[in-house]
C-alpha cells in the first residue's frame, strides 16, 4: 500500500462515518492514568463502554465481568506495552500467544455468554493503539474470508497481513521524502491528525470495507 492511500482514506473516514469524531471524544476524557494499574474504575468502565455503544447498539458489556478480566490480562498488557504494530516481531511465538490469550479472553466481556469479536478489538486498541488494529464483520470478510473468528485469527493472520501493508506505506514514504522509518512514521501520522499506524489501517479498511469508498 502506498502511504497516500492511509491520508485519504482517514480523510474520508472523518468525511464519511459520522461517528468518527466518536473515537477522539472518548480517548480526550479517557483517565490514561487509571488503566496503568490493574484496577479500573467503574467510571473509566463506564466511558469505554459508552464508546463502545456508540458504534454497536446490540453490544452488551458487563462492567464487572470486564473489570475482573482486565484484572487477569494486566501483566500481559504491560508486556505489550510500548510494542507498536508496524514494527512488532511477529515471528516471536510468545507475542502472539499473548495477543491472542488478551483477545480470547475480552471478547467473553459481554453478558449473556455473547462473544464479540468487533468490539474486543475495539476495546483492546484503546488500551494499546499502537499494536492493537480494530475490525469489523465487513473487514474480517474481507481480509480473512470468514465473520466467526478467535484470537488465533487475529494474532496469527490479520495483524501481520495489516503490518505488511504499514510497511509498505513506510517504505513508500521513506523512498519519495529521502528519510528514515521513524521520520516517516511520525510524518504519516502528523498528516492524519496524530493518529497512530494502528488506527489508521483500521481507517483504511473500515472505509474500503465497510464504507465501500475506493480509496
Amino acid at each position: 500500500m502506498h502511504y497516500k492511500k492511509l491520508l485519504k482514506a482517514h480523510e474520508l473516514f472523518y468525511s464519511g462515518e459520522y461517528r468518527a469524531e466518536e473515537y477522539d471524544k472518548y480517548v480526550t476524557q479517557k483517565d490514561w492514568q487509571t488503566w496503568k494499574g490493574p484496577i479500573l474504575s467503574d467510571n473509566e468502565i463506564t466511558k469505554l463502554w459508552d464508546f463502545i455503544l456508540k458504534w454497536d447498539f446490540h453490544f452488551k458489556g458487563d462492567e464487572g465481568k470486564f473489570k475482573q478480566i482486565y484484572q487477569e490480562i494486566y501483566p500481559v498488557i504491560q508486556a505489550l506495552e510500548g510494542k507498536r504494530i508496524e514494527d512488532a516481531n511477529f515471528d516471536d511465538e510468545k507475542l502472539k500467544e499473548a495477543i491472542c490469550e488478551v483477545f480470547d479472553k475480552v471478547v467473553r466481556c459481554p453478558r449473556e455468554h455473547r462473544h464479540e469479536y468487533t468490539d474486543a478489538s475495539k476495546i483492546l486498541h484503546t488500551i494499546l493503539p499502537n499494536l492493537f488494529v480494530m475490525w469489523d464483520e465487513n473487514i474480517r470478510y474481507a481480509i480473512l474470508g470468514k465473520v466467526i473468528v478467535d484470537g488465533e485469527d487475529y494474532a496469527y493472520h490479520f495483524l501481520p497481513l495489516m503490518q505488511k501493508e504499514l510497511k509498505e506505506a513506510i517504505n513508500t514514504y521513506m523512498e519519495e521524502n529521502n528519510s528514515n522509518s521513524e521520520e516517516a512514521i511520525k510524518k504519516i501520522s502528523e498528516q492524519c491528525d496524530g493518529k497512530t499506524l494502528a488506527k489508521l489501517i483500521d481507517e483504511f479498511n473500515y472505509t474500503q470495507y465497510t464504507l465501500r469508498k475506493e480509496v
